[in-house]
């Protein structure tokens, strides 16, 4: 997992790997790390209801992944979490 921007100050690292037991979607990973490094992380990346913030982009490889529709990871497959940065 690779952590960009605001979600890499949140988690405290640029990228980890980390393991899923398989089949794993790219849901099952965000609940995974979110978990892993405790509320900064996990209140930026989801909601109370545990779906993925609106301002939040996750891909797999170089495919944005979308929330509602459940993607499943391969091996190896590299994921990148980021909030978009804006201004001028």
């Amino acid at each position: 997992v690779e952590y960009a921007a605001q979600v890499k100050r949140a988690a405290g690292v640029a990228s980890e790997d980390v393991e899923c037991e398989s089949p794993c979607t790219v849901q099952q990973l965000v609940s995974t790390v979110a978990d892993r490094h405790g509320d900064p992380l996990k209140n930026l990346l989801v909601d109370q209801d545990g779906n993925l913030q609106r301002s939040i982009l996750v891909f797999i490889g170089d495919r944005q992944a979308r929330w509602d529709e459940p993607a499943e990871l391969n091996d190896r497959d590299t994921v990148t979490i980021l909030s978009p940065i804006s201004g001028g």
